[in-house]
C-alpha cells in the first residue's frame, strides 16, 4: 500500500526535481577532472561555451514552452480539454516552424557567428558541426513543448525523473568519448543524437499522460494571439535570463582566455545547484499560482506562496554557509590541493552572489503565475543591463572575481519582487476579503 504523501503531486514535483539536481552533481564530481585533465583546460573552455551558445540560441523559441505551460494550466483548471488541445496543436506547429529557421539559419550564418564566440582554434573545430549545433537548439524547442504537455498539468515530477536519466547516460557518454577521442566534434554530434532520443521518448511520455493530445498540426488566429500575448513577455524573460547565465561565461572567455574560463566554469558547477535546486524544484508553482489564480483563490495563492519561501530559505541559507566555510576542502577533494588554493576565494565570492540571487525564484515565479509577466520582464531586464554591464567593466580590472561582485546587482531584483507580492497580490486578497464581507452583510440584512 502507497503512502499518502506519494499521493500528493506537489510533494512528487519537489521531491523528483530535486534529486534531479542532486544525482548530476554526483556524475560532475566524476567527469569534470576526467574532462578537464583529458580535454585541457582550452578545450573543456570550448566545451563549455559551446554548450552556452546553444543555451543563448534556445532563445529563439519566443517564449512558446512557458506561455503553454501557462496557458494549458488555465484549460486544465477548467478541465477544457478540446482547448488545451488546441493550444498543444498550435503550439507545436509553431516549434515546427522555428526549429526549421533556426537550424537553416545557424547553418547558413554560422560564420558569421561563430568568431563572435570562438577563437580561431574554436571556430575551426566548430565549423564543421555548426548545422549539428542549429539541430540540437531546434529539437530542443520542439521538445519543450512536448514536455510542457504534462507540466502544464503540474505533472514535474515526470520530467525531472526523464531529465534525471537523460543527464545521467549523456553524462557518462561525454566523459568516455572525451576519454577516448580528446574531439570536441564527437562530443557535439553526440549530444545532437542524444537530443532526438530524447525528444521522441518524450512524444511517448506525453502520449501516456494523456492519452487524448492530438499530435496533428494546426493554426487558429485566437489562440495564436494568446500564446503571443502570454509568450512575447515570457520570451523576453528568456532572453534575460539565458543574457544573465551564459554572458558571464563569454565575457570571462573572451577577455580571460578559455583557459580561465575553465576555472570559472568548475567552480560554478557545484556553486549554481544553490540557484538551480530551488528553481527546478519550484517550477511546477507557475502552473499552480496559473490554476489559482483562474479560480480567483488568492488566499491558497498566500498559503502556498509563504510555505514555498520559508523551505526555500532554509535551503539557501543552510547550502550557501557550507558551501562557503568548506570552499577550500570541497574544491581540494573534488579537483586538487592546487586548484583550491587558487580558486577558494572565487568559489566563496560566486557561492554569496549565487546564493542572494536564489531568494527571487518564489517571488518570480509567483508574479508569472498570477499576471504580473510583464512586470516581471520590466525589472529583470533592468537588473541584468546593469549586471553585465558591471560585468563587461570588472572582468578585465579583477578578473573572475569581479564576475561575482557583478552578480550582487540581483539584490534590488529580489527586493522589489518580494515588495510587490506582498503589496500588490496579497492586497488583492485583502481587497477580495473585504467585498465578501460586504455582500455577508447585505445577505444578512436581507434575511
Amino acid at each position: 500500500m502507497k503512502f499518502t504523501f506519494y499521493k500528493n503531486r506537489d510533494l512528487n514535483n519537489v521531491l523528483y526535481s530535486i534529486l534531479s539536481y542532486v544525482i548530476t552533481p554526483v556524475i560532475l564530481i566524476v567527469s569534470t577532472p576526467l574532462l578537464l585533465e583529458h580535454l585541457g583546460a582550452s578545450k573543456y573552455g570550448i566545451w563549455v561555451l559551446i554548450n552556452s551558445l546553444i543555451s543563448v540560441l534556445g532563445i529563439s523559441n519566443f517564449g512558446l514552452g512557458n506561455a503553454f505551460i501557462k496557458i494549458g494550466s488555465e484549460y486544465e483548471a477548467s478541465k477544457d480539454q478540446i482547448g488545451f488541445n488546441q493550444l498543444f496543436r498550435v503550439s507545436f506547429t509553431l516549434s515546427i516552424i522555428l526549429a526549421i529557421v533556426v537550424s537553416l539559419s545557424t547553418y547558413l550564418f554560422g560564420g558569421y557567428i561563430l568568431p563572435l564566440f570562438f577563437d580561431s582554434t574554436g571556430t575551426r573545430e566548430m565549423m564543421s558541426v555548426t548545422h549539428l549545433v542549429g539541430g540540437i537548439v531546434g529539437l530542443r524547442i520542439v521538445n519543450s513543448i512536448i514536455s510542457g504537455s504534462y507540466m502544464a498539468r503540474q505533472r514535474y515530477d515526470i520530467n525531472s525523473k526523464i531529465s534525471i536519466a537523460f543527464n545521467l547516460f549523456t553524462s557518462i557518454i561525454f566523459t568516455f568519448l572525451a576519454v577516448l577521442f580528446k574531439d570536441i566534434r564527437v562530443l557535439v554530434f553526440s549530444l545532437f543524437i542524444s537530443t532526438i532520443a530524447l525528444l521522441l521518448f518524450n512524444i511517448l511520455v506525453a502520449k501516456y499522460n494523456n492519452p487524448q493530445l492530438v499530435f496533428k498540426l494546426a493554426m487558429r488566429k485566437s489562440t495564436l494571439q494568446k500564446i503571443i500575448g502570454y509568450g512575447i513577455y515570457s520570451w523576453l524573460q528568456l532572453i534575460i535570463s539565458a543574457i544573465n547565465s551564459q554572458a558571464d561565461k563569454l565575457i570571462v572567455g573572451g577577455m580571460l582566455g578559455p583557459a580561465a574560463l575553465g576555472y570559472y566554469s568548475v567552480c560554478m558547477q557545484l556553486v549554481a545547484k544553490i540557484h538551480e535546486i530551488p528553481t527546478a524544484a519550484s517550477a511546477f508553482l507557475v502552473p499552480k499560482f496559473s490554476a489559482l489564480y483562474e479560480h480567483k483563490d488568492v488566499d491558497n495563492i498566500r498559503s502556498v506562496y509563504s510555505r514555498a519561501m520559508l523551505y526555500k530559505s532554509i535551503f539557501i541559507i543552510f547550502s550557501g554557509i557550507f558551501a562557503f566555510i568548506l570552499a577550500p576542502q570541497i574544491l581540494g577533494i573534488w579537483i586538487g590541493s592546487n586548484f583550491a588554493e587558487q580558486h577558494a576565494d572565487l568559489f566563496k565570492m560566486l557561492t554569496i552572489a549565487t546564493s542572494v540571487g536564489a531568494f527571487g525564484v518564489i517571488p518570480y515565479y509567483c508574479l508569472n503565475g498570477t499576471g504580473f509577466v510583464r512586470f516581471n520582464t520590466i525589472i529583470s531586464l533592468a537588473t541584468s543591463a546593469s549586471s553585465i554591464m558591471l560585468l563587461y567593466l570588472m572582468a578585465p580590472k579583477f578578473g573572475d572575481i569581479g564576475i561575482g561582485l557583478s552578480k550582487l546587482v540581483s539584490i534590488p531584483l529580489v527586493i522589489i519582487s518580494i515588495y510587490v507580492i506582498r503589496n500588490k497580490v496579497f492586497k488583492l486578497n485583502a481587497v477580495g476579503e473585504e467585498s465578501n464581507s460586504q455582500i455577508n452583510e447585505l445577505n444578512v440584512k436581507a434575511q
